[in-house]
């Protein structure tokens, strides 16, 4: 049985004539009667019923059908392949990341861009402590965190110690995330104490969020927040945000994507805590094709450029 067999099978079948099936093929008329007498000598059934208004497949034929199109469908993917760059064929991008959301659309360019046959993504969101520990353990290419000054002080030494590479692509003050109900004295700034009764979300706690314990909100200690809710879903964040009054720290890189989710983000007042947006990588070590996409795609969208 051969691949041009199965074409030409398929091609009478989708014609419901040997006539006009010749002539889609470019081939005459008796070659194809042959090749498709060939196929059922080979079968060892008929696979046509002729009759004077054309041909119909029997039972037999309508399974080789099934199977020989699908058999033609690969054969495709692998011409396919023949003409790909090995990048092209296979992309896999692996990040982890930390106390920010990332766009949607981000992942969705990175798709388009790498317009590969096979496409892996894996998204971890997970803490500061593991975003470092995943880019050691090379479980993932990119790491990708925001951290305050305090924190990225420790942060880069351990870094340099297990030979991972640490950028700062930017620096902005510390904001809180808040539902749009919540009663605030002002609409740009808040005072800490203001948000004391209402919930605190925080992520799943690391040694790089212990370390902020003893940071001070004007006046204000980050412990002195009783009602506290851990969660390591962004999507589930936001619900929490809007259904239970609940406020988030964060960054200014997190405001569009809340923006659309009726949630608020203002600075505190009299706080001089600032945020840095991190990326790391293992030192000494090129990125692959679909990390060098990723990072030009999330330099672009957050104008780092």
């Amino acid at each position: 049985m051969k691949k041009d067999q199965l074409k030409n099978f398929v091609e009478v079948a989708d014609c419901g004539s040997i006539n006009k099936a010749a002539e889609k093929l470019y081939i005459s008329q008796p070659s194809l009667s042959r090749s498709i007498h060939a196929l059922e000598e080979e079968m060892g059934r008929k696979l046509f019923i002729r009759s004077n208004r054309g041909i119909t497949l029997t039972p037999t034929g309508n399974l080789l059908y099934y199977y020989a199109r699908s058999i033609l469908n690969q054969f495709r993917v692998l011409e396919r392949l023949k003409k790909l760059e090995n990048e092209q064929i296979y992309s896999k991008l692996s990040i982890s990341v930390n106390s920010i959301f990332l766009h949607d659309d981000m992942i969705l360019e990175f798709y388009k861009r790498a317009s590969s046959a096979e496409t892996e993504i894996h998204f971890i969101e997970t803490t500061a402590e593991e975003v470092l520990q995943n880019v050691v353990q090379l479980r993932s290419e990119i790491g990708i965190t925001i951290l305050n000054d305090l924190q990225l002080g420790v942060f880069s030494k351990m870094a340099e110690i297990k030979e991972i590479e640490v950028m700062v692509m930017d620096r902005k003050p510390l904001y809180v995330h808040v539902n749009e109900k919540i009663p605030l004295q002002d609409s740009r700034f808040v005072d800490a104490e203001e948000l004391i009764e209402y919930p605190y979300i925080h992520l799943p706690k690391d040694f790089f969020s212990d370390l902020n314990q003893s940071l001070t909100i004007n006046k204000t200690l980050l412990s002195d927040f009783k009602k506290m809710i851990t969660m390591s879903n962004y999507h589930a964040i936001i619900n929490m945000i809007n259904h239970a009054q609940a406020f988030l720290l964060g960054n200014q890189w997190q405001i569009d994507e809340l923006r659309h989710s009726n949630i608020r983000s203002l600075r505190f007042k009299n706080c001089d805590i600032m945020e840095n947006f991190v990326i790391i990588k293992r030192k000494r070590e090129i990125l692959s094709s679909a990390g060098e996409i990723f990072l030009d795609i999330l330099k672009k969208e957050y104008g780092f450029m």
